[in-house]
């Protein structure tokens, strides 16, 4: 019974996460153009870039956050509820303080900016404005950011998709109201960002209110020695985080400096079906953590390395099934969506950027056991020499060759899927005493996957000229049909088709029963 139940809140946080998934990419549908209209191509660079900065100064909060949710959950599942407690206030007040060197970390930024960017004397006061309310953010995010475990110890963390996809609703909604009764400017965007994650780091409180009744902030249970801990584990997330940032996060600052703000402009744009993506693929896959974190921390290490595999299936299948949609339908997608820009080289450059994904969709399953396991170092060291590399050879094909951006955006995808092959696989087996090659197979299939439900999906894209809307419409759901009924079938064995049939089933008839 336990198992069943196990699998059924798996099931509801998927859905939750899904639907997530599904309003992120409308959200990205609508927004891009509607602020590439009001504010020019260029400008719309500034967000991500700013966003990209946030992510370069979140280093020092990475280290000390990454492993909260890990120990807080062991502690609680453990029964030991005053560890818990030491931990959670520990993090707390350990956040608060680290927000104020943020504070002036952020100041010095902006006033420096024209210094460190390239942007237009026009455009830079605005410019300041939007790095400024998203630099409050982050700090209000920081010091809140314990709030969100939660959701995490209980395994419940459809609440935090349905927080989630309100707080987003919210920020579109002042974009929009903004954007209409008031001259448009930059700056609204990190208006509209500030007032959805101040309103998610309310309801995350109040979640923690409501499902950790035992858990209390209090200062006497701060203790140094806890930081130190989380510390010591954390650092190496956050060298792990240095070396993606090196891999793809550096790549809208080396257009804006070695280009120029149009092109930084350009690869933004290409990147926000990819980015909403992969922000999606690590909602998802975070379903599956707390309930890695529980078995690990009740010892039923079968069930774990079981139900890694399993997972790793399923994320084969639902990481790749937008892919698929994208590289089939995604030239079509950019002629509508971006009338005014080059559509083939957006298209291009959407799928170096998510040619990724297609391997490391079930691997990152894997990056998960790095921190339950509390063996973070080695994966840090290997994937920041990977950023340092990949950034090494960007430099030289800026210097050497006329590939511009499409090498920014290329040379990182190749890196990553190397270093996830050569690497990331057979270490994460290694860490549950598996053979190096345990999940090879997991790996090689969703790559099946992905060629036969393009090429199976190239016959109807012929037929179906895909100019209008409608007609494209018609060609994604064919297409995603197509790719679904391919991965149901080709990706999960018998045994799994049958598990998941009956959860569903479970599902649909306790509803029809309580109706």
């Amino acid at each position: 019974m336990r198992n069943i139940s196990q699998s059924k809140q798996t099931v509801i946080n998927m859905a939750a996460s899904m639907t997530t998934y599904a309003i992120s990419l409308l959200i990205s549908f609508f927004l891009s153009p509607y602020i590439v209209k009001h504010i020019g191509v260029d400008a719309n660079g500034f967000i991500a870039l700013a966003n990209n900065f946030l992510g370069y100064v979140s280093l020092a909060s990475l280290a000390l956050n990454t492993l909260a949710s890990r120990f807080v959950t062991v502690s609680i599942h453990q029964k030991d509820n005053d560890k818990a407690n030491r931990y959670f206030s520990s993090i707390f007040y350990a956040n608060l303080f680290l927000s104020i060197g943020l504070t002036v970390v952020y100041s010095l930024i902006i006033i420096f900016l024209d210094k460190l960017i390239d942007v237009s004397p026009a455009l830079l006061p605005d410019v300041r404005l939007l790095f400024g309310v998203l630099f409050i953010n982050s700090v209000s995010n920081t010091i809140g950011s314990i709030f969100s475990v939660a959701t995490f110890a209980t395994n419940k963390l459809y609440l935090g998709s349905i927080a989630s996809i309100f707080t987003n609703l919210i920020r579109v909604a002042v974009i929009v109201v903004l954007f209409a009764c008031f001259e448009p400017k930059l700056y609204y965007v990190g208006v509209s960002t500030f007032c959805s994650g101040f309103l998610l780091v309310v309801i995350n409180f109040f979640l923690t209110k409501k499902l950790l009744p035992q858990i209390k902030i209090d200062y006497k249970c701060f203790e140094k020695e806890k930081v130190k801990e989380l510390i010591s584990g954390g650092i190496w997330s956050s060298v792990n985080r240095l070396g993606t940032i090196l891999l793809s996060d550096l790549d809208l600052l080396i257009s804006n400096i070695f280009i120029d703000s149009v092109a930084m402009g350009v690869l933004s744009l290409s990147k926000t079906v990819p980015n909403a993506i992969n922000s999606v693929v690590g909602s998802i896959v975070g379903v599956f953590s707390p309930n890695y974190t529980i078995l690990y921390a009740q010892e039923r290490y079968d069930e774990l390395v079981k139900n890694v595999k399993q997972s790793m299936k399923i994320m084969g299948i639902l990481t790749n099934l937008p892919v698929i949609v994208l590289i089939v339908c995604g030239k079509q997608f950019y002629r509508l969506w971006q009338p005014t820009q080059d559509s083939n080289e957006l298209y291009i450059l959407s799928v170096l950027a998510i040619a990724c994904i297609i391997i490391s969709g079930g691997i990152n399953c894997i990056y998960n056991i790095f921190t339950v396991v509390n063996k973070l170092r080695l994966n840090a060291i290997i994937v920041i020499i990977s950023g340092l590399i990949s950034t090494g050879i960007v430099f030289v094909l800026l210097e050497t060759t006329e590939l511009g951006i499409y090498a920014i955006a290329g040379v990182s995808t190749v890196v990553s899927i190397i270093r996830n092959l050569v690497f990331t696989a057979p270490y994460g087996a290694k860490c549950l005493k598996l053979k190096w090659y345990a999940f090879y197979p997991e790996i090689v299939k969703p790559v099946i996957y992905v060629a036969v439900s393009v090429l199976v999906s190239y016959f109807p894209s012929r037929v179906i000229s895909a100019e209008s809307w409608i007609s494209l419409f018609v060609l994604a759901v064919l297409t995603l049909v197509i790719s679904v009924l391919i991965g149901y079938f080709v990706i999960l064995n018998k045994e799994e088709r049958h598990i998941i049939n009956n959860i569903i089933n479970n599902i649909i008839l306790k509803k029809i029963k309580r109706g």
